[in-house]
């Protein structure tokens, strides 16, 4: 069932219009000898007829088995029937079986603008095709500025990589085509797509007249779902989790929507991401400031046990024997400049034992002493020490020796010495 010819004089003949696109009738040519007229794809002589269901079209005299329009469906035939019929009732100018001048292409229907330029492709998908082969057939359009739908009655995997919509045909005389998937609505929360249906007259005027447009969403809600069901939509019928159904019609007021809202969070990605590398910028300098304060301590302590000539196990003795000693609950804090590189010694009280109070200074340098030697109790590891303590003592000093070696315990108060530090 073809509904093209082409005649020497003539020109094309188009059975979808009353005066064959030519300005004769059908009645010029139907069981009328002597027409000749061709295949425009084939050049194969071609004649009129009238289905049992009284439409018009053409046939071959002898089917050739390489010409696609020979060997179009009956479905074909009616669905590219239909497409022309919109794009008319639309108000606009469409014809059939249109090719490019390089013959890169062949349009179903073809619709043109009114200065007569190209307007849009309306191409009916039955036969099995990639969705490389119909990408590039796509992009043949795109290059001469022709824009293009494909339609179809059911899924393939080619379905809504390219501008699509899927269509089906009616039951019953007087029901109208339907669109049945290809068209979508963004929700009021901008947080969903869904699919929407429509008649296919409809969808056809919207898209020449630019009231719908093909968009691939944008935003976080990227997936079309189904009402009630957050599987993505294709899916449903595809049976894939890997079909996905990227470009699909929506009004531009949808599309500008979803633009702006791609936007607002690619603007909160970039915040969240200039806060998440600030934070790390500062997790670097407390790093770094942590290993300095940790490299500052361990050479804090690597002098204190070289000063002292003490080390961890006989340390464990000294501060065992001060808890003994003076029964309380103590705390030993890192060595400490402010306390001439002595470890200040706290006391634990409070309920919990989080309160610490500063209750002396273990092993300072004698040399570094201050003010402070004047106030807290000194405890030291032997007599040796204590001496050197007593000739630089400028005030009296409370001095506790704790021998980590003995276990020998000792309280000693300092006097004045006679040559002050």
């Amino acid at each position: 069932m073809q509904l093209t010819a082409d005649h020497a004089e003539w020109g094309r003949l188009d059975v979808t219009l009353d005066d064959l696109g030519c300005g004769r009738s059908w009645e010029a040519i139907h069981r009328v000898r002597g027409v000749e007229l061709t295949c425009p794809e084939c050049g194969g002589q071609v004649r009129p007829r009238l289905s049992k269901l009284e439409t018009r079209h053409f046939y071959h005299r002898a089917k050739p088995p390489t010409c696609s329009l020979a060997n179009e469906s009956l479905e074909h035939h009616l669905l590219k029937l239909e497409l022309v019929t919109s794009a008319r009732a639309a108000g606009f100018q469409a014809e059939l079986e249109v090719a490019a001048p390089t013959g890169e292409w062949r349009a179903d229907v073809m619709v043109f603008n009114p200065d007569g330029s190209r307007l849009m492709a309306l191409e009916a998908q039955l036969s099995p095709i990639t969705a490389q082969d119909i990408a590039a057939r796509t992009r043949l359009y795109e290059r001469d500025g022709v824009r293009v739908c494909w339609f179809g009655f059911r899924p393939r995997p080619w379905v809504g990589t390219v501008p699509t919509l899927l269509v089906q045909a009616p039951e019953e005389r007087g029901q109208e085509w339907r669109v049945t998937a290809g068209l979508a609505r963004l929700s009021p929360q901008l947080v969903s797509w869904s699919p929407t249906g429509a008649a296919l007259s409809d969808a056809v005027s919207w898209m020449l007249t630019g009231r719908i447009v093909p968009h691939e969403p944008l935003s976080g809600a990227k997936r079309v779902t189904d009402e009630g069901n957050w599987y993505d939509w294709a899916e449903g019928w595809t049976r894939s989790w890997n079909d996905r159904w990227r470009s699909w019609w929506t009004t531009p007021a949808y599309a500008a929507l979803d633009a702006d809202s791609a936007r607002k969070e690619a603007q909160a990605r970039r915040l969240q991401q200039a806060q998440q590398e600030a934070e790390a910028r500062q997790r670097v300098i407390r790093e770094k400031q942590k290993a300095t304060k940790k490299a500052a301590k361990d050479r804090a302590y690597a002098a204190f046990w070289s000063r002292t000539g003490l080390d961890q196990q006989r340390w464990k003795y000294f501060r065992a024997i001060a808890e003994l000693y003076f029964g309380r609950n103590l705390v030993f804090g890192a060595p400490d400049p402010r306390y001439g590189d002595g470890r200040p010694v706290f006391e634990r009280t409070g309920p919990d034992g989080r309160q610490w109070t500063l209750a002396g200074v273990a092993c300072p340098d004698p040399r570094r002493l201050r003010a402070w030697a004047e106030e807290l109790p000194l405890l030291v590891c032997s007599h040796h020490e204590v001496d050197t303590l007593a000739d630089r003592a400028w005030a009296p000093f409370q001095v506790y020796v704790l021998n980590p070696h003995t276990g020998e315990t000792d309280h000693a108060r300092i006097p004045p010495a006679t040559i002050s530090p």
